[in-house]
């Protein structure tokens, strides 16, 4: 008998939820959500690319604001683009700041902004936390 290797079958949808638990291995598991869905969804490489690099960055925010709790992505699409976002059950909202030249954290907002054809943040539908988003340009 040959066992098999159990495989997860996504969504045929331009669709992707997922919880994870704010940790720093759940950023690696939101890059490649992105690389994943964004590669079979058709979109080119270099923007692939620079979307799993912002995703990167907000869910990195995201682990940093609710350690060991819940977080939540989503990918999907809006007028042609990628649309990335992270919620998180931390009242906060992350403001941009200056970072010196030897800082190792304080860079994220500035890298989603400059990568991002919009960014922001809204409250979620329950009003419990906030949701980081970035729209990426269209393909």
């Amino acid at each position: 008998m040959v066992d098999q290797v159990p495989t997860v079958q996504m969504p045929k949808s331009d669709e992707i939820r997922m919880t994870l638990l704010a940790v720093g291995s759940s950023v690696a598991l939101a890059r490649e959500l992105v690389r994943y869905a964004l590669t079979n969804w058709g979109y080119e490489r270099p923007l692939v690319d620079d979307s799993i690099l912002v995703m990167s960055e907000i869910t990195t925010n995201a682990v940093n604001a609710a350690p060991g709790r819940h977080i939540r992505i989503r990918i999907t699409t809006f007028n042609g683009g990628p649309l990335l976002e992270c919620w998180d059950p931390a009242p906060g909202i992350p403001l941009p700041r200056e970072a010196g030249m030897d800082a190792l954290n304080g860079r994220g907002l500035a890298i989603v902004a400059a990568y991002a054809k919009g960014t922001g943040v809204r409250p979620s539908a329950n009003n419990i936390g906030k949701i980081i988003w970035a729209l990426m340009p269209a393909a």
